[in-house]
C-alpha cells in the first residue's frame, strides 16, 4: 500500500512541473528548440530634397517674347513598394488658366489678384524632367518608380544624399510681359504616396 501512496505522490509532482516552451527535451547537458519569426514590413514612401525656386529673369532674359524662363528641382522618393519602388506623385497649388488640353496650369499669385501662369512637369528620373509629362493642381498621376531609367531602388530614406526624380518649371515670357511688375509666389505641395 506504501508503494501505491509513493508512486501516486510521484506523478502528482511531475504532472505539477509546467510544461517546456517548444518542447525541448530534459537533459543534463543541453536542450534546443525550435521557433518561428514572422515579421510583416508594410509598403513605405518619403519625399526629401526638395528647395525653393526662384526665378530671377533679367529684360535681355524676356527680350523674346516666344521664350521661356525653365527650371529644373531634383529630389529623392524612397519606396518599397515591390522591386522597383512603385509610386504615385501629385502635386497641389494655385490653380493657374487652362491649356488647350483640358488641363489646368499652375498660378503664381501676385500684385492686384493676377495670377502669372506656370507649367509644372514630375518625372522619376533625376536627370530628365520633362519624361514623364505635365502635372496638374491636385492631380495624382500613378506609375512612377524609384528604378526609373536604370536607376538602382534606394534603400536609404535619401537616396544616399543623391536624387531620383524631378520637378521641372516654366514660365513663358509673353506671360510675365502680361503682368505687372512685382512678386509672384505660390506654395507648391508635391506628395507621394504607395500604390
Amino acid at each position: 500500500m506504501k508503494n501505491i501512496a509513493i508512486i501516486a505522490a510521484l506523478a502528482a509532482s511531475v504532472l505539477a512541473v509546467p510544461a517546456i516552451a517548444a518542447d525541448g527535451s530534459l537533459s543534463s547537458s543541453n536542450s534546443s528548440s525550435s521557433m518561428t519569426v514572422t515579421t510583416t514590413i508594410p509598403k513605405l514612401v518619403k519625399i526629401s530634397g526638395l528647395s525653393d525656386l526662384s526665378f530671377s529673369p533679367t529684360a535681355a532674359d524676356l527680350s523674346n517674347v516666344n521664350g521661356t524662363q525653365n527650371a529644373t528641382k531634383q529630389f529623392c522618393v524612397y519606396s518599397n513598394d515591390t522591386a522597383d519602388g512603385l509610386y504615385k506623385i501629385k502635386v497641389d497649388g494655385t490653380a493657374g488658366s487652362e491649356l488647350n488640353t483640358g488641363e489646368l496650369k499652375f498660378g503664381l499669385n501676385g500684385p492686384n489678384s493676377q495670377v502669372l501662369d506656370m507649367g509644372v512637369w514630375a518625372s522619376d528620373q533625376a536627370n530628365n524632367a520633362y519624361a514623364a509629362g505635365t502635372m496638374a493642381p491636385g492631380v495624382e498621376r500613378s506609375n512612377f518608380k524609384t528604378t526609373s531609367g536604370g536607376q538602382a531602388r534606394p534603400t536609404t530614406l535619401n537616396c544616399n544624399g543623391g536624387t531620383n526624380a524631378s520637378l521641372a518649371f516654366k514660365l513663358k515670357n509673353s506671360g510675365i510681359l502680361k503682368v505687372t511688375a512685382g512678386s509672384y509666389t505660390s506654395v507648391l505641395t508635391v506628395t507621394v504616396s504607395t500604390l
